[in-house]
């Protein structure tokens, strides 16, 4: 029986047991996983030839992702490949996927639709269709492909089809060996990262000239205000719809608050005493806007909130905006609402205020400051020649 076990692939072997061919096969660091399985086939010389080429077929379908099991049975049975459950199960185990994710994370509405559901409405729809993936890498490997020229919504896609599974097989029962997404298949799916964009820094002229290219009529006076707190305050979009007027602690003046708290994994940003930090004009003279006061009265209008994406929508519709970010397209930079926060970041460091009060008045760590915000830029440099 030399042929048949020098035949093997690496990492595969058999021998004898009780007259059958007995496969082993091993993975990992030093051939620390095996998994092994009885092929239906007689250890004897006149069957050497078809057990080589079973051996050939299932060394095809694991390394395409089927568990050795499955891969053996899908040979037996090709017209009935194994099914891990009935097609009506699958919205049942997403439904109570979405109430554990809600009860141990607080998952908010936004996150669900954002970062699962698309990616898992369709995983479902795969698993209840006639031709359903029978495992977790055929399974990623038909979801993603409907976002293949986006890598970070792939990644996300794998992340959240990840988690899914992992409690279908953790709390719900589906066999591991088939419906356990491995780091190795999920690195491949994802493909390679995106290459991070730079975010744009807003200059203090650009932004009063933005403001100012906006009519004059009682909708854009409101977007006016919301952008005027986004520059001031260093602001994300979404905490627009979280602010309050209070009474500052120590000279009673009226003082913008932020009731906001972002979500960071297990852990959420604490409510804030929001700092403003004027832009300065043309001729270097700060720009008085006074929203604390008008908020305090009452006077501060802003325009509808409720959608995400409020903001992006409404810049993205301004023709001074769309101006500013064709010009810096072309240095590689990316334009988003968020280049506000990046030009508040750069004018608290070039006003020398200290890191921590700045990440503070922002509601960030150091480490996010650091690795994603505007600190200075290469002109600096020249003043200082």
């Amino acid at each position: 029986m030399l042929r048949l076990r020098g035949a093997c692939p690496k990492g595969w072997s058999v021998r004898n047991m009780r007259g059958k061919v007995y496969l082993r096969v091993t993975s990992g660091a030093a051939g620390a996983d095996a998994t092994c399985v009885t092929l239906p086939m007689a250890w004897a010389a006149d069957t050497v030839s078809e057990t080589v080429q079973l051996i050939t077929e299932l060394h095809q379908l694991v390394g395409g992702g089927y568990d050795l099991r499955d891969a053996l049975g899908r040979i037996n049975q090709p017209a009935a490949a194994p099914r891990p459950s009935s097609p009506s199960r699958w919205p049942v185990l997403l439904e109570k996927f979405h109430a554990d994710l809600k009860l141990t994370s607080g998952l908010q509405a936004s996150t669900w639709k954002d970062n699962y559901a698309p990616f898992l409405e369709l995983a479902v729809e795969l698993l209840g269709g006639a031709a359903a993936p029978v495992n977790a890498r055929e399974l990623l490997g038909q979801v993603v492909s409907r976002w293949e020229d986006k890598p970070r919504r792939r990644e996300i896609a794998v992340t959240a089809v990840r988690k899914f599974l992992e409690f279908g097989v953790e709390v719900h029962g589906l066999p591991a060996e088939s419906w356990t997404v491995t780091a190795r298949v999920a690195k491949e799916m994802k493909g390679k990262k995106a290459r991070r964009r730079t975010v744009a820094t807003l200059t203090d002229l650009e932004i009063l000239r933005l403001i100012d290219t906006l009519p004059d009529d009682v909708r854009c006076s409101r977007w006016k205000n919301a952008l005027r707190l986004m520059a001031l305050y260093g602001l994300r979009p979404e905490e627009l719809s979280h602010l309050v007027s209070r009474e500052h602690p120590s000279t009673a003046e009226p003082t913008v608050y932020c009731t906001y708290e972002k979500v960071c994994g297990s852990t959420k940003t604490e409510p804030r005493w929001l700092m403003p930090l004027p832009l300065k004009d043309h001729i270097g003279e700060q720009v008085d806007w006074n929203l604390a006061g008008a908020m305090a009265i009452g006077q501060l209008e802003l325009p509808p909130l409720s959608d995400k994406y409020a903001v992006r929508t409404f810049l993205e519709r301004q023709p001074f905006w769309l101006e500013l970010k064709a010009k810096y397209d072309k240095t590689g930079e990316w334009l988003r609402p968020y280049s506000f926060r990046n030009a508040y970041s750069l004018r608290a460091h070039r006003l020398g205020h200290r890191n921590d009060v700045i990440c503070m008045a922002m509601g960030h760590s150091l480490s996010t400051h650091e690795n994603s915000y505007e600190w200075a830029r290469s002109e600096s440099v020249l003043e200082h020649v």
